[in-house]
This record gives structure tokens, sequence and C-alpha cells, in this order.
């Protein structure tokens, strides 16, 4: 009876898991996609809690420093619901809360079925690739935008700049599930140009820039001769990139980054260690911009203004022992993997993505899931770490 609960609760968190990467384009509307993920991933991760709470004390002695970082962090901002400006201050604790339970779902599920946490990567390529192709279609053929025009795609990633980021996560992914084989070679490459004309056509420098390191890095870590005509490809590609897009690349400037940047370090200094508290709002003003912004287009000094200090600190001390525990696993198709998701994540958060505590959204996938894949990581059985041979599409 206890293997059949067991079966039932992975397979729910798998189908939820899935749900997660997947719905994110394909759910019909926002409210769906929220409760498919009560069903499928927040009810069965309290059960699985109960019968897997083993699993929990594992995890946490494989990885002391990410493990303590990350609950501190979370602890910290529930806390500062204590003297935040939001209206319902309850809400923000839920929020928290729901935090948590996604990243103990994958947890789990790294611990008892690994396999179906980088198999679902894998699916996930293929079902938003194929959600890039369809937001091409509807937005140039069917709607007939002109090709200037920023994409906007279907679900919840048609904003055309936190949907290039996600793209850009699926292109990533794509490079380490490369199948063997003429046709599914060209299947796969054909996926990977939807990916990529997704990222492009959104015309989100910040995104473009992200996804270049994130292939930098990959070949940084593949090493040999691999770097040396990589690095020139992209180089090249980019001065092509520039001679042919330079007026759409200039025309928005820096976007008031420079002026952001400053008037949020000035925020924070008015209340550097406690911040404002969890879902305060508050706006960004700037000389050359005196309505302000919602939001200080940065991760890192988002939470700084919110949390202050000690959330800041935790937050930077969270991101850097996830790459120092992917870099111990680079060897490995995983560790690339959560590499590469790390990296392209880190440079999103430099220039946007700085909603934290909101429902599950294309935020999440550069914010919440690298840290997710990286406790999977940790959580994985040790007969089922550092497969030297790349992942491959099933």
């Amino acid at each position: 009876m206890l293997r059949i609960q067991t079966t039932g609760i992975t397979l729910l968190i798998t189908c939820g898991y899935l749900w997660f990467l997947m719905g994110i384009a394909w759910a019909p509307s926002n409210k769906i996609y929220q409760q498919a993920l009560v069903v499928l991933l927040w009810l069965p991760c309290l059960l699985a809690m109960v019968i897997f709470r083993k699993h929990l004390l594992d995890i946490w002695r494989k990885s002391r420093l990410f493990c303590s970082c990350l609950v501190l962090f979370l602890v910290w901002a529930a806390l500062s619901a204590m003297w935040t400006g939001a209206e319902e201050p309850s809400r923000e604790l839920k929020r928290v809360f729901y935090v948590a339970l996604f990243l103990v779902s994958l947890a789990l599920l790294g611990a008892e079925e690994p396999r179906r946490i980088w198999r679902g990567l894998s699916l996930g390529f293929v079902g938003l690739a194929l959600a890039c192709l369809v937001s091409i279609y509807l937005f140039y053929v069917r709607d007939m935008h002109s090709l200037s025009a920023r994409l906007e795609g279907i679900g919840q990633v048609g904003h055309p700049i936190l949907g290039a980021y996600v793209m850009a996560l699926v292109v990533i992914w794509g490079t380490r599930f490369k199948p063997s084989g003429f046709w599914p070679c060209f299947i796969w490459g054909a996926l990977m140009l939807f990916a990529l004309a997704f990222v492009l056509l959104g015309q989100s420098r910040g995104a473009i820039l992200a996804l270049i390191v994130g292939v930098f890095s990959l070949l940084l870590l593949r090493g040999g001769r691999a770097v040396w005509l990589g690095s020139a490809a992209i180089v090249l590609v980019c001065l092509v990139g520039y001679e042919l897009f330079a007026p759409l690349i200039l025309a928005r400037g820096l976007s008031y980054r420079p002026e952001i940047l400053q008037a949020s370090l000035d925020m924070f200094l008015q209340n550097p260690f406690l911040g404002l508290g969890i879902g305060t709002d508050y706006r960004v003003v700037t000389f050359n911009y005196p309505e302000g912004f919602d939001h200080t287009h940065n991760g890192f000094t988002h939470v700084a203004v919110e949390l202050g200090l000690p959330g800041v600190a935790l937050w930077i001390s969270l991101w850097l022992s996830a790459l120092h525990i992917a870099w111990q696993h680079r060897f490995s198709a995983e560790g690339r993997l959560v590499f590469g998701t790390l990296v392209v994540s880190l440079a999103a958060l430099q220039f946007d993505a700085a909603s934290l505590w909101g429902t599950p959204r294309a935020e999440w996938f550069v914010i919440w899931l690298p840290l997710a894949l990286t406790l999977a990581l940790v959580a994985q059985p040790h007969s089922d770490k550092l497969r030297p041979v790349c992942i491959e599409a099933s």
C-alpha cells in the first residue's frame, strides 16, 4: 500500500512539474494554470513531505550551506511581513509558503525519481519550442504584425521580455538534449531555431545577452577547441547582428538602467537593515522619469530594497552556493544543465525579473526554477550522479 502511495505521489508531482514547465505557454488562462498547480503540485507536495520526510534531512546533510541560505532567506522574507507595507501581509506569507512548496517538490522528486527531473526539461524544451512556432505564426502571420514589432507569445509568455528569458532557457536546455540519427537531429534543429527566433524577435537585449553568456558558459565547461571555435562563432554572429539591426538595438538606449540603479541604491540606504518588507509597493523615481518604475529592474537590488541587508546577503550567498554546486557537478550532464540554467538566470536578474513572490509565472523560470533544479541535483542518489555522457531526448 505504501509503495502504491509513493508511486502515486511522485506521479502527481511529475505531472505538476511538467504542467509548470509547459502550461506557462499552453494553459488556456492563468487561472487554470494556477488551479492545476494546486492539484498537481502544492497538495501532493504536502503529502510527499510526510512520506519522504527522511529525504529532506538527507538533502540538508548533502549541502548544508545552500540549504541553510535557502531556509534563512525564506524565513527572513516571512518575518518581514511584520513590517511590510503590503495591504494583506497574510497573503505575502502564503506566497512564501508556495515558493517553499515548489522548491521542496522538485527536491523530493529529484531524490525519488531524478531522471524525471531531467527528462522533464527535455519535454519542456519540445513543448515550449513548439509554443514558439505557434506564437510566431499567430503574431506575424495571422495578426499580420510587422517584423519590426516585438513578438508577444501565447499564454503566460506574452510579455516580450519575460517570454524571451523563458525561451533563452529553452535554448540552453536544447543544447543538452541533442538526439542521434538524421531525422531526430533535423527535428531538434528546427525546435532550436523556433526557440532562438522567439528570443530574437522579442527584441530584449537582456535576454539575448543572457543567452550569449549562457552558451559561452557551456562552451567553457566543454573546454578544448570548442571554446575557441564557439567563441569565434558567437563574436561573428554578434557583429553581423549588430550591423544588420543596429537601429533596433540602439533605439531604446540604456532604458534608464543607470538611473534606476542609482535610485534603487538610494532607496536601499534609506532603510538598509529591515528593508520595506515583503510585498510592499514602491516606485523607483529617477530625475529623467518622474513617473517612476514599479520595481528596480534588477533581482538583487529589488531584494535589497524589499528585505534589506540580511535579505540581499542571503540572496547573494544562495546564488553563489548554487553556482558552486553546479560547478562541482560540471563533469556530469545534469551539472552542466543546471550550470547553464543558473548562468542565464543570473544574467536575467541583472536586467529584469524583480517579481520574486508573485504566483507562478514567467519570472519563476529565472528565479525559483534554477534553485529548485540545484536542489534536485543535490538530492539525487549517488548512483544516479555524474553521468559523463550527454543526456539524450527519449
